[in-house]
C-alpha cells in the first residue's frame, strides 16, 4: 500500500514523541535510595532517628474473628534487642524477646521456648533498632525498585529488600505522594510453618520528633489482625534481658 511521503513522516514523528515520553516515563522512575530518602525525611530525618535509641509502645491489639482484644507492650533498644508482651483476657502473658544473641517466646499453653536457626535469625533482623527505620544499605543484600504499583489505596513505589544473613525477602510500599512507607509483603518462619502476611500502615503521628504509624493491619491468610498504638516513649529507661524461665533452656 502507497503511504504519502507526508502521512510517513507524520508518523515517525509521531512514533519519536512516543518513544521520547516513553523514556521520559522511565527517567522518572526513582532510585531505591531516593525513595528511602523521602521516606526518611517524611517521618523526621536522620538526625531525630538517630537521637533516639530505645522506645516503649502501648498498644492494643484486636483479632476481630475471634471477638479478642490485647493489651501490648513493645520495648525496644538499639541496636536489637526487643521484647515483646501481650496480655490476653482469660489468657495469661504472651512473651517474645531478644537480647541480639538469644531470641524466645513464652507463654501460658506452650510455656518457654528457645528460637533456633531461621526463626532466631528473623527475631534479631526485625529488633534491629534502624533498620525498620533508616533502612541502611548494609544490613541488606539488595534494595531495588520494582516500580510504581497501587496499594493500600496509593500510588506507590515497591521496593524489594533482600535481608543479609537470613535472606528474607520483604516487598515494602512506599507513597508517591507523602514519601511514607505504607505497607509490606513478606513471608516468614514460624513454628507453625511458613507464613505470608500483607501489613497496611496508617495514621502516622509524631512522637519525639519521629512518625510512627499508629495504626497497623496484619492479614494472614484469613485472619486479620488490628495494631492501636497508644503511646510512644522515645528514649524511655528500657532493659532487655533473657527472661529467668528461658536462661536454663539455652545451650552454653
Amino acid at each position: 500500500m502507497f503511504v504519502p511521503k507526508s502521512v510517513r513522516t507524520a508518523l515517525v514523528a509521531s512514533a519519536a514523541l512516543l518513544l521520547s515520553a516513553q523514556s521520559a516515563v522511565a527517567q522518572a522512575v526513582p532510585s531505591a535510595a531516593d525513595v528511602i530518602a523521602k521516606h526518611v525525611a517524611a517521618i523526621g530525618g536522620k538526625d531525630a532517628i538517630r537521637k533516639m535509641t530505645s522506645y516503649k509502645h502501648v498498644a492494643t491489639m484486636e483479632l476481630p474473628s475471634a471477638g479478642l482484644t490485647a493489651e501490648v507492650e513493645v520495648q525496644g533498644l538499639a541496636p536489637n534487642k526487643m521484647t515483646t508482651k501481650a496480655t490476653l483476657p482469660g489468657i495469661g502473658d504472651v512473651i517474645s524477646g531478644t537480647d541480639g544473641q538469644n531470641a524466645w517466646s513464652t507463654n501460658p499453653m506452650q510455656g518457654p521456648r528457645v528460637l533456633d536457626g531461621k526463626e532466631k535469625e528473623q527475631a534479631i533482623e526485625q529488633a534491629d533498632f534502624y533498620a525498620g527505620m533508616l533502612f541502611p544499605a548494609e544490613s541488606f543484600s539488595s534494595i531495588t525498585n520494582e516500580g510504581p504499583a497501587d496499594f493500600g489505596g496509593e500510588k506507590t513505589w515497591k521496593l524489594k529488600f533482600v535481608r543479609k544473613g537470613s535472606g528474607t525477602i520483604t516487598t515494602r510500599y512506599f507513597s508517591v505522594a507523602s514519601g511514607l512507607e505504607i505497607g509490606t509483603e513478606s513471608t516468614a518462619t514460624t513454628e507453625m510453618g511458613t507464613t505470608e502476611s500483607t501489613i497496611l500502615l496508617s495514621d502516622y503521628k509524631e512522637f519525639g520528633g519521629v512518625k510512627f504509624p499508629t495504626k497497623t493491619q496484619t492479614t494472614m491468610g484469613p485472619q486479620t489482625m488490628i495494631m492501636t498504638i497508644k503511646s510512644v516513649e522515645p528514649n524511655a529507661a528500657v532493659t532487655v534481658t533473657v527472661p529467668a524461665a528461658i536462661a536454663p533452656l539455652i545451650k552454653k
